[in-house]
């Protein structure tokens, strides 16, 4: 699968290293982000509810500008399909934010890396025929050698509808991945905690990164 479609006006592209952090070895990490477009408004029926949502499935408080800003590549990406047409989603919530708006403004930065998820909501479930061709539509209008689709998943399946050829070094850490996995099973992998674990352990997960590009909850 070719990933050579060449970016409209590169000179346009913006590339800010100046925020990338390093690690106590001195080594430059890229920061990624998990359920990066979770920071905004959910559709209108779930807002008055939107508070208790956000317990389990806000992941970031920062828009995705700010955290292009902040140094921010590497994004993952959960979507449903609601009224037609691709929404930003997790778990219980559906946002208003839409792919197709994030996707055109990730396209004005260079080195971007997305991984695209099909979530498995609660309310509108998972249409995998219809994200087989949102990926097909992604790699054909958006990848390039600076934006590189990592790859695809339909959540809950061992179904990759993509998967980049290229070799990247990612280091994950957030509340499920890396401590809520040693009590699989028992109430504690339960607790919506991703926030304070975010908060706790994110400057450490940097300076002991091993890896090109780091994924945490909750960026600062």
């Amino acid at each position: 699968m070719s990933l050579s479609l060449p970016v409209d006006e590169p000179s346009m592209q913006k590339s800010d290293t100046a925020n990338v952090p390093q690690s106590a070895s001195g080594k430059k990490v890229i920061l990624g982000t998990h359920n990066s477009a979770t920071s905004g408004a959910t559709v209108w029926w779930q807002r008055p509810f939107e508070w208790l949502l956000d317990i389990t499935s806000r992941c970031q408080n920062k828009s995705i500008e700010e955290q292009l800003e902040g140094g921010v590549r590497l994004f993952n990406l959960q979507v449903c399909r609601y009224n037609e047409e691709w929404h930003i989603s997790h778990g219980l919530c559906i946002y208003k934010e839409k792919l197709f708006d994030i996707l055109d403004q990730l396209k004005q930065y260079k080195g971007i890396v997305i991984q695209l998820y099909l979530d498995d909501n609660f309310f509108v479930g998972q249409d995998e025929e219809e994200f087989i061709k949102l990926v097909e539509e992604v790699k054909k209008n958006y990848c390039s050698p600076d934006f590189i689709m990592h790859m695809a998943w339909i959540e809950g399946t061992d179904k990759y509808p993509h998967k980049t050829e290229q070799k990247l070094s990612i280091e994950e850490h957030y509340w499920t991945k890396s401590w809520a996995d040693k009590f699989a099973g028992s109430w504690v992998e339960k607790l919506p905690l991703p926030k304070s674990h975010a908060k706790k352990y994110n400057n450490a997960y940097i300076e002991n990164c091993k890896n090109e590009y780091l994924m945490l909850d909750f960026f600062e």
